[in-house]
């Protein structure tokens, strides 16, 4: 006899795959919407460049599998803790959660990890927005059944949220002067023979991709940056991935055009109501006329006056010497540790304790080495 409540299983990539109807579903109904929990960005992911052991879990409404509440890609086990699996190419964890059934469905997994992983002292759910709805039901979740909830690990990065009725627009905070000089730059750029903001979605956005692609490596950054089609598994992935958003039309393509030739190229990944500027690259060659930047101010623009997106996320890290000079807002993130049975406390304190010295012994190490290789430690 079946039993109600949420159903879940374990899927392999193919499995997950097959339901990639009800995941794209759930993604439009998302607790917090993410790009990187949508199938087609996370099945690429698991095709081409996960580590292997990858698992793929989904909480259904019931076994009859009519309603999706939850996917989860859970990483190799960690000593002492599972993870959810947050990728290198990833702004966000690999989840996704029902905006109704999000309680049920993490409560769901929560149990069966319990029992697949019974070494595992809890669940490490990395780079939630600290003041999200996930980050709050997570703690919320514990809470109710008694169990050890830490969030660590805070940190920031930078994001743009739309300007309403002519307010909050993103110009109005940077100083005169430096937008003075951009604009003056933009019109020495344009005086060597045109320059011209372009935008694409849909099948022209996969095409606009390629381009990317091949614009990438033509700067110190996208080379020393390993760009998306410098080895084939990554190649495979990025192509599998845009042309699948694309295909959704959630990928939209942006290029600031010289001569016929793109000389910066962005690209944004779409989710329910949110924007995220995955990439950016330009040509070294126009390198004196910052394309990267110009470009980057016309995205910002075209997505404040976007009314259907609440958030355009940078995706980058903290301190990007770029974004953050343009974007002064700030999205505070944060990792999440559960624990998947009580008395577990210590056994999280303790590997996170763990976890930081081994952080702090790898920073000083590269403060030894790497002024030894003329690179600069960040």
């Amino acid at each position: 006899m079946e039993t109600a409540g949420p159903y879940v299983e374990r899927l392999d990539v193919e499995g997950a795959a097959a339901h990639a109807g009800a995941w794209r579903d759930l993604c439009g109904r998302a607790l917090d919407a993410n790009a990187f929990a949508e199938p087609g960005f996370l099945i690429a992911a698991a095709r081409h460049i996960a580590p292997p052991g990858l698992e793929l879990v989904f909480a259904w409404e019931s076994a009859e599998r009519l309603r999706l509440l939850g996917v989860l890609a859970l990483a190799p086990p960690l000593l002492g803790v599972a993870a959810v699996w947050r990728s290198k190419e990833a702004g966000l964890a690999a989840m996704v959660l029902d905006r109704d059934g999000a309680a049920a469905a993490f409560e769901a997994a929560a149990l069966w990890l319990s029992k697949a992983r019974p070494r595992a002292a809890g669940l490490l759910v990395p780079a939630l927005a600290a003041d999200g709805a996930t980050a709050k039901l997570l703690e919320a979740v514990a809470g109710r059944l008694g169990l050890a909830f830490i969030a660590h690990n805070r940190r920031q990065r930078a994001i743009l949220y739309p300007a309403r009725d002519g307010q909050g627009r993103f110009e109005a905070a940077l100083p005169g002067k430096r937008l003075k000089d951009w604009r003056r730059l933009r019109r020495r750029f344009a005086e060597r023979g045109g320059l011209v903001f372009r935008s694409a979605r849909g099948a022209e956005a996969a095409q606009a991709a390629e381009a990317f692609l091949a614009l990438e490596p033509k700067n110190w950054k996208g080379r020393g940056g390993a760009p998306l089609a410098a080895d084939p598994g990554r190649a495979a992935f990025a192509r599998a991935a845009l042309a699948a958003f694309a295909a959704e039309d959630k990928l939209r393509v942006d290029w600031l055009e010289f001569v016929g030739a793109p000389a910066a190229m962005g690209l944004l990944l779409l989710s329910k109501d949110r924007a995220f500027y995955w990439k950016t690259a330009y040509d070294e060659a126009f390198a004196e006329f910052s394309p990267g930047v110009l470009l980057t101010l016309d995205i910002s623009r075209k997505q404040q006056d976007d009314p259907r997106i609440a958030a355009t996320d940078s995706c980058a890290i903290a301190g990007h010497p770029m974004i953050e000079r343009l974007w002064l807002q700030r999205l505070e993130l944060v990792d999440c540790l559960v624990a998947l049975r009580p008395g577990a406390a210590w056994r999280l304190n303790l590997w996170l304790a763990g976890r930081r010295l081994a952080s702090r012994a790898k920073d000083a190490a590269k403060r030894l080495i790497f002024p030894m290789l003329g690179r600069k430690h960040s």
